[in-house]
């Protein structure tokens, strides 16, 4: 009895720090200045008010009310709630599709941003997904979205490096990647480790920008979580080939980018009339992705920068011929 009580009171403390860090965080985030006290007392108090748990390992904090930082607020009132991109929920559902996914396929998802792409890619997708978020800013809010979609125990979610994560070796029956190479310092690495992950014969979607470099993309990405890594097309296309993978198709999608993005220009004005008015640090935040977005629509619509799918394929022979056969292991060995 002792035992389970002093674990008890442990993990109730840890529940209390990690709500206690949460609220510094967020303080720290929106810049303001942070009253432990004050903090310490709403937690215990919300402690004190929620019924005995049965279990002492169920999460004592789930109930505590989640506040997407000023950032994700804008950009929820830009493109639609728990995006950080223009985007479609209709298109997304066509993804499992166009990858060639059967239903009990395992899919794994590169840099969705927020839960919004993944609600609709799951609504197609009856089968497992692993995400893969690079974005530091927006998992927390990734994570939140998911679990109120009741979607966490179908789809994980872990954040890494995109520029030194290490896939398990063919663990997926396809692969989506949005906006990953526009972003990623090493791009012959990301297309090594996506051609890793898939099983033999299975398809990859990879949608991102191209472009030359120009003074303007400093503006149009100002406003970006990491910095731009624009590459000419023909460059792109040669990582993947260097990589193994073969080309399926490579679709110009700059003009349905274009449309998806003024759609959800011409509807801010009546979201920002149902908001009745927006904190400083929002319409700070707002105002900055707007100006930033703004030039990258420019560059679009005069393509100096184009938006591309390209869907790719590993093939159906490469296991066999990544493998050495035993014979050729032995023959190194030492003699006996």
């Amino acid at each position: 009895m002792l035992a389970a009580a002093m674990a008890a009171k442990k993990a109730l403390f840890d529940k209390k720090s990690l709500a206690l860090t949460r609220a510094k965080l967020r303080a720290w985030w929106e810049g303001e200045v942070f009253d432990q006290d004050a903090a310490l007392a709403e937690i215990e108090a919300k402690l004190a008010a929620a019924p005995p748990a049965n279990d002492i390992e169920d999460e004592l904090f789930d109930e505590l009310p989640y506040e997407l930082p000023p950032r994700l607020q804008a950009l929820a009132l830009l493109w639609g709630e728990d995006r950080c991109r223009p985007g479609d929920a209709t298109a997304d559902k066509l993804e499992p599709a166009r990858i060639g996914l059967a239903p009990e396929g395992v899919l794994a998802v590169l840099g969705p941003g927020l839960a919004g792409p993944m609600i609709a890619v799951a609504a197609a997708h009856p089968g497992k997904i692993d995400v893969f978020e690079w974005r530091e800013e927006t998992f927390e809010a990734l994570q939140h979205g998911l679990k109120q979609a009741k979607l966490a125990d179908r789809i994980s979610a872990a954040r890494i490096d995109l520029e030194a994560h290490v896939f398990t070796p063919g663990a997926y029956d396809g692969l989506l990647s949005i906006d990953d190479f526009a972003y990623c310092g090493y791009p012959p690495h990301l297309a090594q480790q996506i051609m890793k992950c898939l099983k033999p014969g299975a398809s990859a979607v990879v949608e991102c920008y191209v472009g030359f470099k120009s003074p303007e993309l400093a503006t149009a990405f100002a406003s970006s979580f990491a910095e731009p890594q624009i590459r000419a097309h023909g460059d792109v296309l040669q990582f993947f080939v260097d990589a193994g993978l073969a080309l399926e198709a490579d679709e110009d999608m700059t003009d349905d980018f274009l449309f998806t993005a003024r759609a959800a220009f011409k509807q801010l004005g009546g979201r920002l009339a149902e908001t009745g008015g927006l904190e400083v640090a929002v319409a700070r935040e707002l105002a900055w992705e707007t100006e930033a977005w703004r030039m990258r629509l420019q560059l679009l619509a005069t393509r100096r920068l184009e938006r591309r799918r390209f869907i790719l394929r590993k093939p159906a022979d490469s296991a066999a011929a990544a493998e050495p056969p035993a014979q050729a292991e032995n023959a190194n060995a030492p003699a006996g």
